[in-house]
């Protein structure tokens, strides 16, 4: 189960400056960019947010900002589960030697394997209304 942290999420108004940071991930037939962004640890993304973009190593969620984010070409909504060591697909397979938790934040991607993250990492993403 998708167990949320305490810590707050960091939100972010979506100016000009920031909306132009996501042209090339914001396209008419996906799900628009809207007003805020936010950074969250990966064990507090609710379902149906929109996975934008991850960070590099070392930064925490109190350090996120939308310029530093690796964003994601094809964004895809959340939909966490726990990260499953039995499941074969890449994704998975590569986090077995990961220490600490790890969630799923997706099993269906564009990828066609799961989106393991650790769950302390920070997500950047557009939370559901």
């Amino acid at each position: 189960m998708n167990t949320p942290h305490p810590t707050p999420a960091r939100t972010f108004v979506v100016d000009t400056e920031t909306r132009a940071l996501f042209e090339d991930v914001v396209a008419k037939d996906r799900p628009q960019l809207g007003d805020v962004l936010a950074a969250v640890r990966a064990d507090a993304v609710p379902a149906g947010a929109v996975i934008l973009g991850c960070y590099p190593d070392g930064v925490s969620v109190e350090d996120a900002t939308p310029a530093g984010a690796i964003t994601h070409s094809d964004p895809y909504t959340a939909a966490p589960v726990p990260y499953d060591p039995t499941c074969d697909c890449i994704g998975c397979t590569e986090a077995r030697g990961w220490s600490g938790p790890v969630i799923t934040l997706a099993t269906e991607t564009m990828w066609e394997a799961c989106d393991p993250v650790p769950a302390a990492a920070p997500v950047l993403v557009r939370l559901p209304a």
